[in-house]
């Protein structure tokens, strides 16, 4: 239905709270004001001046004493007399309903005093002298309102509106609509209280007594929904007579009060609210009993009762028991009213089921503030009753011991009550590199669900074709979805700890960081099995390409000058691979002298001559990675090979440049030259072929340069090792040898 849209809920929601403002505004201030803050001296039956206004009409002409009478400017004889009860906050404390009725009347006869514009006050004690003085009343400043009278407007404006939020996000829920007319209910109590809770002295009686009466609805009317939402929530315990037999009950005794037919006002008014409480937590009690094998419905009452219990049992407390047993009350009434904001707060998010998943931490969190915060008041209660102490001194103190005794205690119970068995981290990681590094897929996955058994001890692990991407909690905290990984198939953990709690998101959060820590494993795994493939495909490359092609020259070789120069290359390529698996590094001034006294003796042996140019040597000492020399090495080799078997050359001129890390290398022959009609590419061989495609790997270059005569090769090779290996360039053709 259209009416039950969540923005019309909530529309209505604001322009009610929002004009119940305006309104109770508006009657708090139409009252006259004479700029005095008043208080009832019990000890005596008076009225004293607590505080006198600096920009009220009483400026200048009262002081802080005992205001003795009131009456109308210049009429004497009708002045009255005030006493104690002329300014009680609440008239349900009164003992009798003729004595009620009387304070009723003397309100109106106050109020119509105060409403003539000019009045006489009697004044009496401290600096007043006794004296009479006249007083013109004027409008009340909405700064003059005290803060009891704000915590009540605030309370009753967050019932309605929270009520009305969690109406609008289940609208045809029953617990959502008893929630919603709970808050209701407070708002009607706590708004007609800031009213005359809040007055200077005095309002109408018969403005009183409505606004008294609605007060009392709301009470008792938010103790009849309570127990109907617990009769049938999260588990519905009685047929449905039962709870409208409740609110009739309820509703006579409250007709009952209103009428004053009961024998006094506390029978009528605070006796109710205390069996009201008494029977919600019985009914939290058979709820408990109800859903001890639901974790859910335990976790959705251990939150509602937690909010309930802890938010109306102090009210119940420190307001209505003291009335009922005829003592003052310890707090005032207009702050008490704010335990009820904790209430729809707490209730808010459980109802609504919103963070229901860490419901356990919460509630053991705020049970323990609340435990500390009544042991704080306790123990200043003590030590002003029995060390007679001041209030700062005992609050100071009090302070103290809770902070010295009180919070070891607390952090004791939470570990033992809340703190869930962790794995250290150190564990943790050590699990997830034994996951990742098993060669098996069937053994990680099987090491990778008894991990989460071990952590949460799922009453089922179950495979899912999908769970999403990441870490989900799912069915109200049930479940708990944990993506593919490990070589396991995606899953779903249900009823973790053996069914005793829902999973929170401190679950889901350690599982998330789980799930992150094994990719990441698994990425490092899969780099590192990459890297030893490619370190085994480099050593089989350099033994088949420089090694073995070395040995097979030498078998074609007769002179035993040559066989032995073979041996000696291949015995040098040997050690130039054994270096690079005991990942040696060269420093580039040896790497240099070696080519060049190698090169000088093979081409003094062909009878070549050699010219060596290196055109600075500064930045020589710098250390080559295995890939890097090797290459250099192979490359250099080969093209001195190609001019000693095909150039028919007479002289090599070797020149050498190494600027920023980049060394450019120019190796130049007198000799025949490349015919140009022949594809380079066709008539590389084998050698030269596997070189350039190092030189491409580390990002070098290679090109054969126009020259005069003769073949000009440049290369360009970077001497550090990249990161990630170049592809392969379009090198320019080589000669073949």
């Amino acid at each position: 239905m259209a009416f039950w849209l969540p923005s019309r809920i909530l529309q209505a929601a604001v322009i009610i709270c929002f004009t119940a403002v305006l309104a109770v505004l508006a009657l708090a201030l139409r009252q006259p004001w004479l700029g005095l803050t008043l208080a009832g001296d019990t000890s005596n039956d008076t009225v004293r001046i607590i505080a006198v206004a600096p920009d009220g009409p009483s400026r200048d002409k009262a002081k802080p004493g005992l205001l003795a009478s009131i009456a109308p400017a210049g009429a004497a004889k009708a002045a009255i007399r005030l006493d104690a009860t002329d300014v009680i906050e609440e008239p349900d404390v009164i003992a009798s309903y003729e004595a009620v009725r009387s304070f009723f009347a003397r309100q109106s006869e106050l109020a119509s005093i105060l409403a003539s514009g000019e009045v006489d006050l009697r004044l009496g004690g401290d600096g007043n002298d006794g004296a009479a003085v006249q007083v013109r009343t004027g409008s009340r400043p909405i700064t003059s309102l005290p803060s009891a009278f704000w915590v009540q407007l605030v309370t009753g404006s967050g019932a309605l509106l929270i009520g009305a939020w969690v109406l609008a996000l289940r609208p045809r829920d029953p617990p959502t609509q008893l929630f919603a007319l709970s808050g209701a209910m407070i708002m009607l109590s706590a708004f007609a209280a800031a009213i005359y809770s809040s007055r200077e002295l005095a309002i109408d009686g018969g403005l009183f007594r409505l606004l008294s009466g609605l007060n009392h609805v709301g009470a008792v009317g938010f103790g009849a929904v309570m127990i109907c939402l617990f009769l049938i929530y999260p588990r519905k315990l009685a047929p449905r007579w039962v709870p409208k037999l409740v609110c009739g009950l309820i509703a006579i005794w409250s007709l009952a009060n209103l009428g004053h037919a009961l024998p006094n006002p506390q029978m009528g008014a605070q006796l109710p609210t205390m069996l009201e409480m008494l029977a919600i937590i019985v009914l939290v009690i058979a709820q408990r009993i109800a859903v001890r094998n639901d974790a859910r419905g335990r976790a959705v009452l251990r939150w509602l009762g937690l909010s309930v219990i802890v938010g109306a049992l102090p009210f119940i407390l420190l307001i209505s028991s003291p009335a009922l047993f005829d003592t003052a009350p310890v707090l005032q009434q207009g702050h008490a009213f704010g335990f009820f904001l904790l209430i729809y707060t707490g209730l808010a998010l459980g109802v609504s089921r919103y963070r229901l998943f860490d419901l356990d931490e919460w509630a053991f969190r705020i049970l323990f503030y609340a435990g500390g915060l009544l042991l704080m008041l306790a123990a200043d209660a003590l030590l002003i009753v029995l060390l007679q102490l001041q209030p700062t001194t005992s609050l100071a103190l009090s302070l103290l011991a809770v902070g010295f005794a009180y919070l070891p205690l607390r952090t004791l119970l939470w570990e033992r009550l809340v703190e869930r068995r962790n794995v250290e981290r150190h564990e943790l990681f050590e699990a997830v590199i034994d996951i990742s590094f098993t060669p098996s897929p069937a053994e990680r996955s099987r090491l990778w669900r008894a991990l989460l058994t071990r952590l949460f001890e799922p009453v089922d692990l179950a495979a899912v074709e999908d769970a999403g991407s990441g870490v989900a909690i799912r069915r109200d905290g049930l479940d708990l979805a944990v993506p593919a990984i490990a070589d396991a198939p995606a899953l779903i953990l249900r009823y973790g700890w053996s069914g005793q709690r829902l999973f929170g998101s401190r679950d889901a959060k350690l599982a998330e960081q789980l799930v992150r820590m094994m990719r990441y494993s698994e990425t490092s795994r899969s780099e590192f099995e990459r890297g030893r493939t490619e370190e085994r495909q480099r050593i089989a490359r350099d033994l088949h390409d420089d090694v073995g092609a070395r040995l097979l020259s030498g078998l074609h070789k007769s002179e035993t000058g040559d066989v032995q120069r073979v041996l000696r290359d291949a015995l040098a390529d040997i050690r130039s691979i054994v270096g690079g698996l005991s990942a040696e590094r060269l420093p580039l001034s040896q790497v240099l002298a070696a080519l060049r006294h190698e090169t000088g003796d093979r081409l003094d042996m062909a009878g070549i001559e050699l010219a060596w140019r290196a055109e600075d040597q500064a930045g020589t000492d710098i250390l080559l990675d295995y890939p890097v020399y090797r290459s250099l090495i192979s490359l250099h080799r080969e093209l001195v090979t190609n001019v000693i078997r095909h150039a028919n050359a007479g002289s090599v001129a070797v020149s050498l440049a190494l600027n920023e890390n980049l060394l450019t290398m120019q190796v130049q022959d007198d000799g025949v030259g490349l015919p140009a009609s022949v594809d380079d590419e066709t008539r590389s061989g084998h050698g030269l072929r596997s070189t350039r495609r190092r030189i491409a790997e580390l990002g070098g270059t290679f090109e054969i340069a126009p020259a005069p005569r003769g073949t000009c090769i440049r290369v360009a090779l970077p001497l550090r090792t990249p990161e990630h290996h170049a592809p392969e360039t379009s090198a320019s053709p080589a000669r073949s040898p």
